[in-house]
């Protein structure tokens, strides 16, 4: 069951360390075959933003848990996205991308693993804090967990940018609305 939280993590991490009784360490690596994006719609069409995992080739991050009874509390365990690393397919969709996210003030977004539940059944059940523009929320979501030659887990998620006081850009004249409501989907492969 230990190892299975490990994947989770993958979207969580850390490099800050902790002496704190029980507190447990993993070196995580999200391996390049990886996918992540950020999915929306607006009144004329749908876009899709991919986030470059080759980024994360040379990069291991480190997760810091206690767990207790099937449940796993993280600490100090974030796992930053650079805006920057978001491809939408099209430059001018992808400069509007970073003026919703207000890069030039906030150029990550991060990742805050709080909670794996792996003692319910069915999917486990995962809490993660998201820092979007400088504002945190945190969502509570089910993950699927497969392990074939390495460690793997499938997720999508539903935002609303309010959420976050993220404001779409207005276009043409506010002819091009983009819907309020975006989906982050993973499917992160994990090395540990």
């Amino acid at each position: 069951m230990k190892t299975y939280f490990l994947f989770l993590f993958a979207f969580c991490f850390a490099n800050a360390g902790m002496a704190q009784a029980g507190l447990e360490t993993k070196e995580i690596t999200i391996l390049p075959d990886s996918n992540l994006s950020i999915s929306g719609t607006t009144n004329i069409n749908d876009f899709e933003c991919d986030f470059n995992t080759l980024y994360f080739k040379n990069e291991s991050f480190k997760a810091h848990y206690i767990e207790k009874k099937g449940i796993l509390d993280f600490k100090n365990s974030v796992l930053p996205l650079e805006n920057s690393k978001f491809d939408c397919g099209n430059r001018k969709i992808n400069k509007d991308f970073q003026e919703l996210l207000k890069t030039k003030k906030h150029p990550k977004i991060l990742l805050k693993l709080k909670k794996i539940d792996l003692s319910r059944e069915g999917n486990p059940m995962v809490t993660i804090s998201f820092n979007i523009a400088g504002v945190d929320k945190d969502y509570k979501f089910p993950v699927e967990i497969t392990r074939d030659k390495q460690l793997c887990f499938d997720g999508k998620l539903q935002l609303n940018i309010k959420d976050f006081n993220l404001e779409a850009p207005s276009k043409i004249f506010g002819l091009i609305v983009l819907d309020e409501e975006i989906e982050i989907n993973f499917n992160l492969n994990i090395q540990t």
